[in-house]
């Protein structure tokens, strides 16, 4: 969790659902919270791109790194979540940056 690049997002493997993290505190709440609800599949990615997959073992989670996405890798995803939210012309949607495209999460959440 060191290595992350805070805010990330938690992609929910099967759904096009993004939930914002903003902070390494919030992604200890949403642990205690959520966490019974990931499955092996889901993603936490951060804002330089970095995915990791999840990993429990005795109420402990860790991450391991699973690639690194290229913005135009993560623009579907943001359309998508876009979509989902009711945007209209979510497929003109474009960013240039993780920084922007987290940014558009965060305003559509």
């Amino acid at each position: 969790m060191d290595n992350v690049h805070w805010p990330a997002i938690v992609q929910l493997h099967l759904h096009d659902e993004l939930i914002y993290i903003n902070t390494p505190q919030a992604w200890q709440d949403f642990l205690i919270t959520d966490a019974i609800h990931l499955v092996t599949e889901d993603l936490l990615i951060d804002s330089s791109g970095q995915s990791y997959s999840f990993c429990q073992q005795a109420n402990q989670h860790s991450l391991t790194p699973s690639g690194k996405l290229t913005v135009s890798q993560f623009i579907p995803v943001v359309q998508q979540f876009a979509q989902l939210q009711g945007h209209c012309c979510s497929s003109k949607l474009m960013f240039t940056s993780f920084e922007q495209g987290f940014a558009i999460i965060d305003q559509l959440d």
